[in-house]
C-alpha cells in the first residue's frame, strides 16, 4: 500500500511561469532589456535564479558580468517575493483532487524547492494551506530536489520515516529525487520538464491531473501485489 505522497508545487499544482515571466521582466526592463515570453522563461526555469537570469541576460543582448547579472538577480527575488501570486494559476482539476484526497487515510506533504517566503502567500491565496499539515521547502532543508534526501526529510516530517511513499512532480529534480530515495513517482506532463520523459522514466505520466485517481490506484495495486 502506499503510506503518503509528496506533491512538488510549481509546475504540478500552479503554473507559476507567467509569474516569474512577469517579476523577471520586471527587472529585465531596470536594465533596459527587452521582455521574455512566457514560453521562453519556462525553457530557463528549473536552475534556480542565477542561472535564469543569466540565461535571459544572454536572450536579450549578453551577460555584461557578474556584477550586471547579480544586480537583475536581486531585483528579481525582490520583486517575485512582493508579488509572489502575480498571474499564478492553479492547473484544471487540482483542487477537486486534493479535497478527494483529504477525505482519505492517505497523508499528504508539500515538497517543494521554492522558499517558504514565496511558498505560503501561494497556498493561502489558492486555499491549499489546510491540504498540507507538512510544507517542507527548499530552504527548509539542507539538501534539496533533485537529491532524495529532500524527500526523506519531509516524511520524517511527517513522522513516516521508511513509509512507502510515492512523489507527484513534473521535472527532472522531482523525478530524479525520487530515483534518489527509491521511490515510484507520478509525473505530470503539462510542466516545466526539460528532460526527455523516456530519458526521465517515472513511474507513471499523467497528461492531465484528472487522471491521477486512476495513476495511484495503479500504483496501490503494484505496491500491494511487489509485498
Amino acid at each position: 500500500m502506499i503510506d503518503a505522497i509528496l506533491f512538488d508545487l510549481d509546475g504540478t499544482l500552479i503554473d507559476s511561469a507567467p509569474g516569474v515571466a512577469w517579476s523577471l521582466n520586471k527587472a529585465l526592463a531596470e536594465e533596459g532589456r527587452a521582455a521574455l515570453t512566457v514560453d521562453r522563461v519556462k525553457d530557463l526555469v528549473g536552475k534556480g535564479a542565477v542561472h535564469l537570469v543569466a540565461d535571459a541576460l544572454k536572450d536579450t543582448g549578453g551577460m555584461e558580468s557578474d556584477a550586471q547579472r547579480d544586480k537583475v538577480k536581486d531585483a528579481f527575488l525582490q520583486i517575485y517575493s512582493e508579488n509572489p501570486v502575480q498571474d499564478t494559476i492553479v492547473f484544471p482539476s487540482v483542487m477537486d483532487i486534493l479535497d478527494e484526497l483529504h477525505t482519505t487515510e492517505i497523508p499528504i506533504a508539500l515538497c517543494t524547492n521554492k522558499p517558504r517566503k514565496t511558498t505560503m502567500p501561494v497556498l493561502d491565496m489558492f486555499g491549499m494551506t489546510k491540504y498540507f499539515p507538512i510544507i517542507v521547502c527548499g530552504d527548509d532543508v539542507p539538501h534539496s530536489k533533485p537529491d532524495g534526501q529532500h524527500l526523506l526529510d519531509t516524511l520524517t516530517a511527517m513522522d513516516m520515516t521508511g513509509a512507502t511513499a510515492i512523489m507527484v512532480g513534473d521535472s527532472e529534480n522531482d523525478i530524479l529525487a525520487a530515483h534518489d530515495a527509491k521511490m515510484a513517482s507520478i509525473c505530470v506532463s503539462f510542466g516545466y520538464c526539460h528532460m526527455p520523459y523516456d530519458e526521465l522514466k517515472p513511474t507513471i505520466l499523467i497528461n492531465h491531473f484528472s487522471e491521477f485517481p486512476a495513476a495511484l490506484a495503479t500504483l496501490q495495486e503494484k505496491s500491494s501485489t511487489d509485498k
